[in-house]
């Protein structure tokens, strides 16, 4: 079956198939006041700060979502995460994380997400940034390209992945230093919804390896909001 075509039929199970009883773990929070609950996907587990292998990834991500945006959750498979606290695997090539704008912590927001959508959806429009259009196969060969040129720490922001009912999914490169001076290419997808009344910027992210990466990743980003917005 084409790319394309998968594409499709992976958003439409993933719309059908994700549920509130097929979240494995939640967790509510206190933004401000005013409570969410996060629910994650089968499989997936919390990062827990009060652990001292996770509070170094942790403060990492805090770090590297900026000034401007709070760390809420961060997130990845349970089996990967328990052999990763000791040791084993050494690195954690798939996870996912929740922010929210630091201007947002104390407003609750009366639209709903299809204003929400169409804000940000002018928005982008309004810098020009590029849509693939659910077009994985372009998206893949612009996005090893630009592999070529980026120099280990850099970012480069691909475009609009997909849109669903929550609004665009925006794709950006990441490469990822490592150990002897190797960098790793990481694919970063990034979806802001409306979840009791807060607007949370999801994001998922994976070690890249071809085109099936950037469905996995979807996939992991969609489970996450699909649960979410089932939970409140």
């Amino acid at each position: 079956m084409p790319v394309r075509s998968r594409f499709g039929l992976l958003a439409l199970a993933l719309t059908l198939l994700v549920s509130p009883a097929s979240a494995r773990e939640d967790r509510t929070i206190a933004i401000g006041g005013h409570e969410m609950t996060i629910a994650l996907a089968d499989g997936d587990c919390f990062f827990d700060a009060d652990l001292p292998a996770d509070k170094p990834l942790l403060d990492q991500l805090s770090t590297a979502t900026g000034d401007q945006f709070v760390l809420l959750v961060a997130f990845g498979n349970c089996e990967t995460i328990a052999g990763w606290r000791t040791g084993t695997p050494a690195t954690i090539s798939r996870f996912g994380y929740m922010m929210i704008a630091g201007t947002h912590l104390e407003p609750v927001f009366a639209f709903g997400q299809p204003v929400l959508n169409d804000a940000i959806a002018q928005a982008l429009a309004d810098r020009g940034v590029p849509d693939y259009k659910a077009d994985i196969v372009k998206l893949a060969a612009d996005l090893e390209a630009a592999w070529k040129v980026l120099p280990p720490g850099g970012r480069h922001e691909l475009g609009i992945l997909h849109r669903d009912r929550f609004g665009p999914t925006l794709a950006t490169l990441l490469s990822v230093p490592g150990a002897g001076g190797q960098a790793t290419p990481r694919v970063m997808l990034h979806q802001s919804v409306l979840v009791a009344g807060k607007v949370v910027s999801i994001v998922s992210a994976r070690d890249y390896q071809d085109a099936e990466t950037v469905f996995e990743a979807y996939g992991d980003l969609s489970a996450v909001v699909e649960a979410t917005a089932a939970r409140n």
